[in-house]
């Protein structure tokens, strides 16, 4: 129990922004649990900035463009832009067309070049862009999905840190890869997806069904293209992963429900 708590904890300290200051005792057992709380921390992020969407648009008459801003920037806030640095340093790494060695060092490079600049704002634009259209369907149909795109894109880069190879020896993925528990990890992650296909089946949520699966397939796709390109996982691809999903995610939220 205590490392459960302690887990939860470390979960928001790692992959949010939100202030937990404490120390915290950091072992194979909390670290486990911390993984297995990143879905979850996903959940909460969503289920404020729906909340924070509800009352907005029942108390105000905020545009649709303005409210999609705010809700990319509400989660890069409540992240603090965690995913977003890695999606940048895959960016640079990744068109720098050099070899698996020279990526991975500029993966360390705290420098941003042009290319992380250009494919953040590109992602950025197609964020809000897929939520605005998302939006002028109606206010209301847009909660769940921000309630679960969040928790979806994190299931998908627990699945992926899971069942990838490190990159390099040093470094927080390898760290984190050689404290945590993976057969653990993998039975408290097939409870949590038991869990949400029976939630989804309750509420008649099926279309969730298919971001899940839209979400499996781009991460059997990312474990291919990173393994080639890199050689393995690291803190910055799994970031990234995390960021890639939610803008697809999104999309097919918006062509399918």
């Amino acid at each position: 129990m205590k490392n459960s708590i302690t887990g939860f904890l470390l979960a928001w300290q790692f992959f949010s922004a939100v202030p937990i200051k404490k120390q915290l005792d950091m072992n194979a057992k909390s670290v486990t649990w911390m993984y297995a709380f990143l879905p979850i921390i996903g959940l909460f992020i969503g289920a404020i900035i729906g909340s924070a969407v509800f009352a907005l648009a029942g108390f105000s008459d905020i545009s649709s463009l303005l409210l999609a801003i705010l809700i990319v920037v509400g989660f890069i806030l409540l992240t603090g832009g965690l995913h977003l640095d890695g999606w940048i340093d895959m960016s640079d790494a990744f068109f720098s067309y050099g070899e698996k060695e020279k990526r991975l060092g500029i993966l360390d490079d705290p420098r941003t070049g042009a290319f992380g600049v250009i494919s953040v704002f590109c992602l950025l634009l197609l964020k809000i862009g897929f939520i605005y259209e998302f939006l002028l369907k109606g206010h209301s149909a847009i909660i769940p999905c921000l309630i679960f795109i969040p928790l979806i894109a994190r299931t998908g880069m627990l699945i992926y840190f899971l069942t990838m190879q490190t990159a390099k020896q040093t470094g927080l993925a390898a760290y984190f890869k050689s404290m945590v528990n993976s057969k653990k990890l993998a039975v408290l992650l097939g409870l949590l997806c038991g869990a949400l296909f029976a939630i989804w089946f309750y509420i008649g949520a099926y279309s969730l069904y298919v971001l899940f699966f839209t979400m499996l397939v781009i991460v059997a796709l990312y474990r291919n293209w990173s393994r080639k390109h890199f050689g393995g996982v690291t803190g910055d691809l799994l970031g990234a992963l995390g960021e890639g999903l939610e803008v697809v995610l999104w999309l097919t939220a918006l062509l399918c429900i």
